[in-house]
């Protein structure tokens, strides 16, 4: 039996509200909210696009201005709140910071309901009978945190997030946010088409940022202090979900290794070996033109003979790669923790495989119909399509 009790789960991801663009998505939100009457309502990540937000802003303050801004989704909350159901929300990689207990009371606030609503924040996962959610950044790379129990701060959250709140919110690039797998060659092209003349600006702007995030990668020393918070936080999380302890540091460790933990790693994600090469390839061969020098020559042809290698082996390294780790991940789970069914989010992505569902995106829905999933106790569960 998946789910015990009374409630069916509502269960969506990856809605992103901001201030521009998502107020359909907001306005659908409420009111599938509303004909759910009954449900739990089970946000699991990404729900709130804390990561345009500049550094040193305050999360409680952000969401409660994103509530009131979409004040029908908050409206939509509130009653369901008030109505005795609950309301289970599951931090994101975008909206890390949900996990911290001291939102809750500011949630309330902004909700205008009383301490003893049903309104739940987890840093990392939920169990509901048989069936385990969690958003599933722990296993991208890219987003993973250094322990899915303990916060991250400006300076050691992951490359993903460090992209988009240090280059694209502040240069207006945000639809470029999606491109997480272009090459630099399409990522270049990209951005002529969307700022024409402002294009050379962009792309300075962005290997500046880029630059900054290797040199730092893995210099952080607050990134061991993180650990060691989220590992004396693993016993507590045991209790609250009823996962035995060992088990939960077994996830832990079958999460990815965070991209900006290493230089070497960080410098190859971003793409700058075939920067260097193509730099090199251009010095070399221009050199050698005017001075036929042997060293130009030599130059060019190892610089050439790297990049074409690099490019023979797949001009985007990581296509596919985070839906199939997420994939291997739901496997993991299911093992380690003896889980009937893994609903991750995160990867924008409807997915289907034994004991694994991806819920895709509720804001970024292809053909306009918002994708969820919806769980009735004691009978599999269905994926579904809201449609206003």
């Amino acid at each position: 039996m998946l789910v015990a009790g009374a409630e069916p789960l509502l269960i969506l991801s990856d809605v992103h509200l901001n201030y521009n663009g998502s107020q359909g998505t907001g306005e659908h939100l409420a009111l599938l909210t509303r004909r759910s009457q009954g449900a739990e309502l089970v946000l699991a990540g990404d729900i709130f696009d804390l990561s345009r937000e500049s550094p040193g802003y305050d999360p409680a303050e952000a969401i409660a201005s994103l509530l009131r801004h979409h004040h029908d989704v908050r409206a939509a909350f509130r009653d369901h709140l008030s109505a005795g159901h609950r309301v289970s929300l599951i931090a994101g990689n975008h909206d890390a910071a949900v996990g911290e207990e001291r939102l809750r009371k500011a949630l309330l606030a902004t909700l205008d309901v009383q301490s003893d609503a049903r309104l739940e924040l987890y840093p990392w996962f939920i169990r509901r009978g048989g069936v385990h959610i969690e958003h599933g950044h722990l296993y991208d790379p890219d987003n993973a945190p250094s322990h899915p129990l303990a916060t991250w701060s400006y300076s050691t959250e992951p490359l993903g997030i460090a992209l988009t709140r240090r280059f694209l919110a502040p240069s207006g690039a945000l639809q470029l946010a999606h491109a997480h797998e272009t090459t630099p060659v399409r990522g270049l092209i990209r951005a002529y088409e969307l700022f024409g003349a402002r294009a050379p600006l962009v792309v300075a702007q962005y290997f500046a940022t880029a630059i900054r995030l290797c040199l730092e990668a893995g210099r952080q020393e607050a990134l061991t202090e993180e650990r060691e918070r989220g590992r004396n936080a693993l016993p507590r999380y045991a209790e609250l979900t009823g996962v035995p302890l060992r088990a939960l540091a077994e996830l832990v460790r079958a999460g990815a290794e965070p991209t900006h933990h290493r230089f070497t790693d960080t410098f190859m994600r971003l793409y700058f070996d075939r920067v260097v090469a193509t730099l090199s390839l251009l010095f070399g061969a221009s050199t050698f033109a005017l001075r036929k020098s042997p060293v130009a020559a030599a130059v060019t042809a190892l610089s050439g003979t790297y990049l074409g290698a690099s490019v023979k082996r797949g001009k985007s390294r990581y296509s596919g790669v985070i839906e199939q780790r997420l994939r291997d991940a739901a496997g993991y789970v299911v093992r380690i923790t003896g889980a009937e069914l893994v609903i991750f989010g995160h990867t924008h992505s409807e997915d289907d495989a034994p004991c694994y569902l991806n819920s895709g995106s509720f804001g970024y829905a292809r053909n306009k119909a918002r994708p969820y999933i919806w769980i009735e106790p004691g009978r599999s569960a269905e994926r579904r399509h809201f449609t206003a």
